[in-house]
């Protein structure tokens, strides 16, 4: 019966067998893809069954509408806590500053038996700006309002055109210049704010050299021959005062308008 085929709906014996030999060939790589499949078919089952375990709410929340913000009420909390910010003073209490009064200078004090000597001054209108340079045990220095003496517990609280006071263990104490005699002020002489002499286009320039001047002096108290140099004048074999000129930088002999050939009584007055 070798060489007769049968034929069944167009397919021959022959053609089927070839085909299963084919099929046998590719045996595992079809094993392979039907399983991946019936696997891949288990797991959606078993999701399917498992979701079916816990079933969903499909039900929309309902939407509500915000509901209107009461501004009235938003406000008046504003201005309450405002309020209890503001009484609680976190930056303290406001307070007017009151002006500090000084008490007067006393310039009838009695001569001090301190042994200091005032070599020279210089008196402005501003006390805070008034010089005096005072030696004690053969060292000078230059002192302000308020600074103390070196060597001494005395601190200086005014300068005035002959003299200073001091302020030596809380007694009021006068200094006079070297080589004049003690005596009280005279009413005329009380101390009393200098003319401003000061001119220029630009003041405020020129106060800002009378400070670096000052500046020098109060640190080398020899300094000052460099703006005014002095003679000494005497009357009656005393010294009188001394006779004024300018030096090399005629700026503070100007400012305080001085003229050359003028005496000074050991002392200048800045304005």
């Amino acid at each position: 019966m070798k060489g007769i085929s049968i034929s069944a709906n167009g397919i021959t014996a022959a053609s089927l067998t070839s085909f299963l030999r084919r099929c046998t060939q590719y045996q595992p790589q079809i094993s392979l893809i039907v399983t991946l499949v019936l696997l891949v078919i288990s797991c959606w089952i078993a999701g399917a069954l498992l979701w079916q375990l816990f079933p969903q709410s499909h039900s929309v929340t309902r939407w509500v509408a915000p509901t209107a913000v009461n501004t009235t009420n938003n406000v008046q909390t504003a201005k309450l806590q405002s309020s209890d910010i503001n009484k609680a003073n976190i930056f303290g209490r406001y307070s007017k500053e009151q002006k500090v009064v000084q008490a007067p200078v006393v310039t009838d004090a009695p001569k001090t038996r301190l042994n200091v000597v005032l070599v020279g001054s210089v008196v402005s209108s501003n006390p805070e700006r008034s010089l005096a340079v005072v030696a004690h045990r053969g060292k000078q220095g230059t002192y302000g309002i308020g600074e103390q003496i070196d060597g001494t517990r005395a601190t200086v609280n005014a300068v005035l055109i002959d003299r200073i006071i001091i302020s030596n263990s809380g007694r009021d104490e006068t200094v006079m210049l070297e080589g004049l005699e003690y005596k009280k002020l005279e009413l005329n002489q009380r101390p009393r704010a200098a003319a401003s002499n000061v001119a220029g286009n630009n003041p405020i320039d020129s106060e800002e050299k009378l400070a670096a001047i000052r500046r020098t002096i109060t640190q080398d108290p020899q300094q000052i021959f460099q703006y005014v140099r002095l003679s000494q004048v005497k009357r009656d074999g005393k010294v009188a005062g001394y006779r004024v000129s300018p030096g090399r930088d005629p700026e503070l002999f100007n400012s305080v308008g001085l003229q050359n050939g003028d005496i000074a009584s050991h002392s200048m007055v800045l304005t």
